[in-house]
Protein backbone atom coordinates (compact mmCIF):
# COMPACT_ATOMS: atom_id res chain seq x y z
CA UNK A 1 0.00 0.00 0.00
CA UNK A 2 2.66 2.76 1.03
CA UNK A 3 6.48 0.27 -0.43
CA UNK A 4 6.62 -1.35 3.06
CA UNK A 5 10.50 -1.71 2.21
CA UNK A 6 10.76 1.95 1.40
CA UNK A 7 8.77 3.33 4.49
CA UNK A 8 10.98 1.10 6.63
CA UNK A 9 13.94 3.75 5.21
CA UNK A 10 11.35 6.44 6.74
CA UNK A 11 10.83 5.37 9.70
CA UNK A 12 14.81 4.57 9.97
CA UNK A 13 15.96 8.10 9.20
CA UNK A 14 13.34 10.03 11.48
CA UNK A 15 10.37 11.07 10.62
CA UNK A 16 11.39 15.08 9.71
CA UNK A 17 10.62 16.97 6.31
CA UNK A 18 13.64 15.57 4.40
CA UNK A 19 13.13 12.22 5.45
CA UNK A 20 9.88 12.23 4.14
CA UNK A 21 10.41 13.40 0.85
CA UNK A 22 13.00 11.40 -0.14
CA UNK A 23 10.21 9.18 0.75
CA UNK A 24 7.76 10.48 -1.88
CA UNK A 25 10.58 11.14 -4.36
CA UNK A 26 11.57 7.40 -4.29
CA UNK A 27 8.08 6.30 -3.95
CA UNK A 28 7.38 8.52 -7.46
CA UNK A 29 10.61 6.82 -9.01
CA UNK A 30 9.60 3.65 -8.70
CA UNK A 31 5.67 4.05 -10.02
CA UNK A 32 7.42 5.46 -13.30
CA UNK A 33 10.15 3.10 -13.56
CA UNK A 34 7.13 -0.10 -12.88
CA UNK A 35 4.71 1.04 -15.23
CA UNK A 36 5.89 0.51 -18.04
CA UNK A 37 6.80 -2.45 -17.03
CA UNK A 38 3.03 -3.66 -16.87
CA UNK A 39 1.65 -2.59 -19.86
CA UNK A 40 -0.79 -5.18 -19.70
CA UNK A 41 -1.99 -4.32 -16.58
CA UNK A 42 -1.86 -0.52 -17.72
CA UNK A 43 -4.38 -1.27 -20.15
CA UNK A 44 -6.88 -3.37 -18.39
CA UNK A 45 -7.09 -0.50 -15.95
CA UNK A 46 -7.16 2.13 -18.58
CA UNK A 47 -10.04 -0.76 -20.00
CA UNK A 48 -11.82 -0.70 -16.91
CA UNK A 49 -11.86 2.58 -16.08
CA UNK A 50 -13.30 3.55 -19.65
CA UNK A 51 -16.45 0.85 -19.19
CA UNK A 52 -16.88 2.90 -16.06
CA UNK A 53 -17.18 6.26 -17.71
CA UNK A 54 -19.08 4.70 -20.34
CA UNK A 55 -21.38 3.64 -17.59
CA UNK A 56 -21.35 7.15 -15.71
CA UNK A 57 -21.80 8.81 -18.99
CA UNK A 58 -25.69 6.94 -19.53
CA UNK A 59 -26.23 7.47 -15.78
CA UNK A 60 -25.83 11.72 -16.75
CA UNK A 61 -27.80 11.45 -19.37
CA UNK A 62 -30.76 9.55 -17.78
CA UNK A 63 -30.41 11.94 -14.81
CA UNK A 64 -30.34 15.13 -17.55
CA UNK A 65 -33.40 13.30 -19.12
CA UNK A 66 -35.78 12.78 -15.26
CA UNK A 67 -34.20 16.10 -13.44
CA UNK A 68 -32.75 18.32 -15.90
CA UNK A 69 -28.98 19.39 -16.39
CA UNK A 70 -28.86 20.70 -13.35
CA UNK A 71 -28.50 17.23 -11.76
CA UNK A 72 -27.04 15.57 -15.09
CA UNK A 73 -24.08 18.13 -15.76
CA UNK A 74 -22.84 18.17 -12.02
CA UNK A 75 -22.59 14.27 -11.61
CA UNK A 76 -20.97 13.86 -15.10
CA UNK A 77 -18.08 16.35 -13.94
CA UNK A 78 -17.98 14.68 -10.00
CA UNK A 79 -18.00 10.97 -11.42
CA UNK A 80 -15.57 12.05 -13.75
CA UNK A 81 -13.03 13.59 -11.32
CA UNK A 82 -13.56 11.14 -8.71
CA UNK A 83 -13.19 8.06 -11.81
CA UNK A 84 -9.92 9.88 -12.54
CA UNK A 85 -8.71 10.29 -9.35
CA UNK A 86 -9.06 6.63 -8.22
CA UNK A 87 -7.78 5.28 -11.59
CA UNK A 88 -4.57 7.61 -10.81
CA UNK A 89 -4.09 5.44 -7.45
CA UNK A 90 -4.64 2.38 -9.18
CA UNK A 91 -2.06 2.96 -11.35
CA UNK A 92 0.40 4.20 -9.09
CA UNK A 93 -0.77 0.80 -6.50
CA UNK A 94 0.47 -1.47 -9.54
CA UNK A 95 3.81 0.64 -9.73
CA UNK A 96 4.41 -0.09 -6.17
CA UNK A 97 3.24 -3.53 -6.11
CA UNK A 98 5.24 -4.46 -9.44
CA UNK A 99 7.67 -7.34 -8.42
CA UNK A 100 6.56 -8.00 -4.49
CA UNK A 101 7.05 -11.49 -4.21
CA UNK A 102 4.06 -11.80 -1.44
CA UNK A 103 1.57 -10.28 -3.85
CA UNK A 104 0.16 -12.93 -6.33
CA UNK A 105 0.70 -11.15 -9.73
CA UNK A 106 -1.54 -9.56 -11.43
CA UNK A 107 -2.96 -9.44 -15.16
CA UNK A 108 -5.95 -7.75 -15.25
CA UNK A 109 -7.70 -5.64 -13.07
CA UNK A 110 -9.96 -8.27 -11.53
CA UNK A 111 -14.30 -7.37 -11.84
CA UNK A 112 -14.92 -7.01 -8.42
CA UNK A 113 -12.70 -3.49 -8.88
CA UNK A 114 -14.83 -2.52 -11.23
CA UNK A 115 -17.58 -3.09 -9.43
CA UNK A 116 -16.25 -1.37 -6.45
CA UNK A 117 -15.38 1.54 -8.61
CA UNK A 118 -19.33 1.70 -9.88
CA UNK A 119 -20.00 2.16 -6.64
CA UNK A 120 -17.62 5.10 -6.05
CA UNK A 121 -19.40 6.83 -8.85
CA UNK A 122 -22.72 6.45 -7.52
CA UNK A 123 -21.43 8.76 -4.84
CA UNK A 124 -22.15 11.96 -6.47
CA UNK A 125 -25.67 10.88 -8.01
CA UNK A 126 -27.11 10.44 -4.37
CA UNK A 127 -25.78 13.32 -2.89
CA UNK A 128 -27.31 15.46 -5.30
CA UNK A 129 -30.81 13.63 -5.77
CA UNK A 130 -30.54 14.10 -1.58
CA UNK A 131 -29.84 17.79 -2.35
CA UNK A 132 -33.13 17.92 -4.40
CA UNK A 133 -34.85 15.68 -2.10
CA UNK A 134 -36.02 13.74 -4.27
CA UNK A 135 -36.70 10.54 -2.11
CA UNK A 136 -38.41 8.24 -4.42
CA UNK A 137 -34.95 7.71 -6.44
CA UNK A 138 -32.61 8.03 -3.92
CA UNK A 139 -33.76 4.82 -2.23
CA UNK A 140 -33.03 2.84 -5.01
CA UNK A 141 -29.79 4.00 -5.98
CA UNK A 142 -28.85 3.91 -2.30
CA UNK A 143 -30.11 0.17 -2.26
CA UNK A 144 -28.50 -0.30 -5.43
CA UNK A 145 -24.84 0.85 -4.55
CA UNK A 146 -25.18 -0.02 -0.94
CA UNK A 147 -26.03 -4.21 -2.39
CA UNK A 148 -22.44 -3.55 -4.63
CA UNK A 149 -20.34 -3.62 -1.46
CA UNK A 150 -21.53 -7.35 -0.80
CA UNK A 151 -21.60 -8.58 -4.44
CA UNK A 152 -17.98 -7.44 -5.06
CA UNK A 153 -16.61 -9.44 -1.99
CA UNK A 154 -18.62 -12.29 -3.05
CA UNK A 155 -17.61 -12.54 -6.26
CA UNK A 156 -13.83 -11.61 -5.61
CA UNK A 157 -14.06 -15.44 -3.41
CA UNK A 158 -16.41 -16.75 -5.88
CA UNK A 159 -13.90 -16.21 -8.52
CA UNK A 160 -10.92 -16.23 -6.47
CA UNK A 161 -9.79 -12.70 -7.27
CA UNK A 162 -9.08 -11.37 -4.06
CA UNK A 163 -6.19 -8.32 -4.57
CA UNK A 164 -4.19 -6.24 -2.82
CA UNK A 165 -6.30 -3.35 -4.89
CA UNK A 166 -9.19 -4.78 -4.01
CA UNK A 167 -8.67 -5.29 -0.06
CA UNK A 168 -7.81 -1.67 -0.08
CA UNK A 169 -9.97 0.23 -2.46
CA UNK A 170 -13.24 -1.79 -1.14
CA UNK A 171 -12.89 -0.49 2.70
CA UNK A 172 -11.80 3.15 1.09
CA UNK A 173 -14.60 3.41 -0.89
CA UNK A 174 -17.17 2.76 1.83
CA UNK A 175 -15.84 5.03 3.99
CA UNK A 176 -16.20 8.02 1.30
CA UNK A 177 -19.71 6.74 0.25
CA UNK A 178 -21.41 6.56 3.78
CA UNK A 179 -19.71 10.09 4.59
CA UNK A 180 -20.92 11.57 1.77
CA UNK A 181 -24.28 10.38 2.60
CA UNK A 182 -24.56 11.31 6.14
CA UNK A 183 -23.03 15.11 5.18
CA UNK A 184 -25.42 15.18 2.32
CA UNK A 185 -28.74 14.22 4.67
CA UNK A 186 -27.23 16.75 7.25
CA UNK A 187 -26.82 19.26 4.56
CA UNK A 188 -30.43 18.61 3.10
CA UNK A 189 -31.72 19.21 6.84
CA UNK A 190 -33.12 15.29 6.86
CA UNK A 191 -30.67 14.59 9.59
CA UNK A 192 -29.52 16.02 12.68
CA UNK A 193 -25.90 17.37 12.21
CA UNK A 194 -24.57 15.92 15.75
CA UNK A 195 -25.12 12.11 13.77
CA UNK A 196 -23.22 13.03 10.92
CA UNK A 197 -20.32 14.48 13.30
CA UNK A 198 -20.68 11.19 14.78
CA UNK A 199 -20.24 8.99 11.97
CA UNK A 200 -17.48 11.45 10.86
CA UNK A 201 -15.47 10.89 13.52
CA UNK A 202 -15.66 6.93 13.07
CA UNK A 203 -14.54 6.70 10.00
CA UNK A 204 -11.70 9.52 10.65
CA UNK A 205 -10.38 7.12 13.63
CA UNK A 206 -10.88 4.23 11.38
CA UNK A 207 -8.83 6.10 8.40
CA UNK A 208 -6.53 7.85 10.45
CA UNK A 209 -5.57 5.30 12.84
CA UNK A 210 -5.05 2.51 10.45
CA UNK A 211 -2.52 4.85 8.28
CA UNK A 212 -0.87 5.73 11.92
CA UNK A 213 -0.09 2.36 12.66
CA UNK A 214 0.96 1.41 9.00
CA UNK A 215 3.13 4.67 8.49
CA UNK A 216 4.70 4.84 11.82
CA UNK A 217 4.82 0.90 12.75
CA UNK A 218 4.70 -1.50 10.07
CA UNK A 219 1.85 -2.55 7.89
CA UNK A 220 -1.44 -3.63 8.94
CA UNK A 221 -4.23 -5.57 7.75
CA UNK A 222 -8.23 -4.66 8.03
CA UNK A 223 -9.61 -7.55 9.82
CA UNK A 224 -13.56 -6.46 10.35
CA UNK A 225 -14.65 -8.08 13.54
CA UNK A 226 -18.14 -9.20 13.91
CA UNK A 227 -19.32 -6.38 16.11
CA UNK A 228 -17.98 -3.62 13.48
CA UNK A 229 -19.57 -6.45 10.30
CA UNK A 230 -22.92 -6.08 12.62
CA UNK A 231 -22.91 -2.24 13.55
CA UNK A 232 -21.94 -1.60 9.88
CA UNK A 233 -25.23 -3.53 8.41
CA UNK A 234 -27.24 -2.11 10.72
CA UNK A 235 -26.18 1.37 10.09
CA UNK A 236 -26.96 0.14 6.44
CA UNK A 237 -30.48 -1.22 7.18
CA UNK A 238 -31.74 2.03 9.51
CA UNK A 239 -30.24 4.39 7.23
CA UNK A 240 -32.15 2.48 3.90
CA UNK A 241 -35.68 2.20 6.03
CA UNK A 242 -34.73 6.36 6.85
CA UNK A 243 -34.59 7.14 3.32
CA UNK A 244 -37.41 4.61 2.46
CA UNK A 245 -39.66 6.65 5.25
CA UNK A 246 -38.48 10.48 3.74
CA UNK A 247 -39.75 8.91 0.78
CA UNK A 248 -43.34 7.77 2.00
CA UNK A 249 -44.33 8.39 5.32
CA UNK A 250 -46.87 11.17 5.77
CA UNK A 251 -46.13 14.64 7.94
CA UNK A 252 -47.76 13.09 11.31
CA UNK A 253 -45.95 9.43 10.66
CA UNK A 254 -42.85 11.18 9.91
CA UNK A 255 -43.31 13.37 13.55
CA UNK A 256 -43.78 10.13 15.53
CA UNK A 257 -40.87 7.86 14.01
CA UNK A 258 -37.87 9.97 12.71
CA UNK A 259 -36.31 11.20 15.67
CA UNK A 260 -35.90 7.26 16.61
CA UNK A 261 -34.36 6.53 13.45
CA UNK A 262 -32.05 9.73 14.18
CA UNK A 263 -31.31 8.18 17.43
CA UNK A 264 -30.38 5.20 16.67
CA UNK A 265 -27.92 5.92 14.13
CA UNK A 266 -26.52 8.10 16.84
CA UNK A 267 -26.28 5.31 19.20
CA UNK A 268 -24.52 3.02 16.56
CA UNK A 269 -22.06 5.37 15.85
CA UNK A 270 -21.02 6.45 19.19
CA UNK A 271 -20.79 2.24 20.00
CA UNK A 272 -18.65 1.88 16.84
CA UNK A 273 -16.57 4.99 18.01
CA UNK A 274 -15.74 3.78 21.64
CA UNK A 275 -14.70 0.25 20.04
CA UNK A 276 -12.19 1.85 17.50
CA UNK A 277 -10.63 3.86 20.31
CA UNK A 278 -10.45 0.59 22.40
CA UNK A 279 -9.21 -1.57 19.36
CA UNK A 280 -6.46 1.43 18.52
CA UNK A 281 -5.42 1.74 22.28
CA UNK A 282 -4.42 -2.06 21.90
CA UNK A 283 -3.20 -1.94 18.88
CA UNK A 284 -0.43 1.32 20.10
CA UNK A 285 0.32 -1.15 23.31
CA UNK A 286 1.10 -4.12 20.75
CA UNK A 287 3.09 -2.14 19.01
CA UNK A 288 5.01 -0.25 20.80
CA UNK A 289 5.88 -3.25 22.55
CA UNK A 290 7.02 -4.88 19.56
CA UNK A 291 9.29 -2.03 18.32
CA UNK A 292 10.85 -2.47 22.06
CA UNK A 293 11.49 -5.82 21.27
CA UNK A 294 12.80 -5.32 18.45
CA UNK A 295 15.64 -2.60 19.74
CA UNK A 296 16.36 -5.06 22.61
CA UNK A 297 16.89 -7.76 20.26
CA UNK A 298 18.90 -5.33 17.64
CA UNK A 299 20.77 -3.82 20.74
CA UNK A 300 22.11 -7.27 22.15
CA UNK A 301 22.72 -8.38 18.70
CA UNK A 302 24.64 -5.30 18.39
CA UNK A 303 27.05 -6.15 21.61
CA UNK A 304 27.75 -9.71 20.92
CA UNK A 305 29.27 -8.34 17.52
CA UNK A 306 30.21 -5.11 18.16
CA UNK A 307 27.98 -3.87 15.05
CA UNK A 308 24.88 -1.77 16.86
CA UNK A 309 23.87 0.06 14.09
CA UNK A 310 24.20 -2.88 11.54
CA UNK A 311 22.53 -5.43 13.09
CA UNK A 312 19.78 -2.48 14.52
CA UNK A 313 19.54 -1.81 10.26
CA UNK A 314 19.13 -5.37 9.79
CA UNK A 315 16.51 -5.86 12.46
CA UNK A 316 14.53 -2.98 10.83
CA UNK A 317 14.17 -4.71 7.52
CA UNK A 318 13.50 -7.79 7.75
CA UNK A 319 10.44 -9.23 6.29
CA UNK A 320 7.30 -9.17 7.86
CA UNK A 321 5.14 -12.15 8.80
CA UNK A 322 1.79 -13.60 9.80
CA UNK A 323 0.90 -11.75 12.88
CA UNK A 324 -1.65 -11.70 16.07
CA UNK A 325 -5.03 -10.03 15.22
CA UNK A 326 -6.36 -7.70 17.71
CA UNK A 327 -9.90 -6.41 16.72
CA UNK A 328 -9.83 -4.79 13.33
CA UNK A 329 -6.09 -4.45 12.32
CA UNK A 330 -3.60 -7.07 11.60
CA UNK A 331 -0.09 -6.36 12.24
CA UNK A 332 3.43 -8.50 11.24
CA UNK A 333 5.10 -9.51 14.58
CA UNK A 334 8.94 -10.81 14.27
Amino acid sequence: MFAEDLLRDFRRDGVTPGSAWTYARRVTSRVARNLPEEAELVRSAAATAFVVFALQFGAALLLSWAFGRGVGVPYLIASSVVLLLASFWILTHIGLLHGEPATRPLRRIPFPVLITLVRLVSVPAIVLLIRDHVWGVVVWVFAASASTDVIDGVLARALHQESPIGSVLDPAVDVAFNSAVFTALALAGALPWWVTALMLVRYGLLVFGTCYLYVFHGPVRIQPTAFGKLTGLLTSVLLGLLLLGLASWSDAVRGRLKEVFDIGLGLLAFATIIQVVFIGIANLKSVETRDLEDTVLARRAGLASGTIASSAKSASSKEPVAGKIVGDVRWPRG
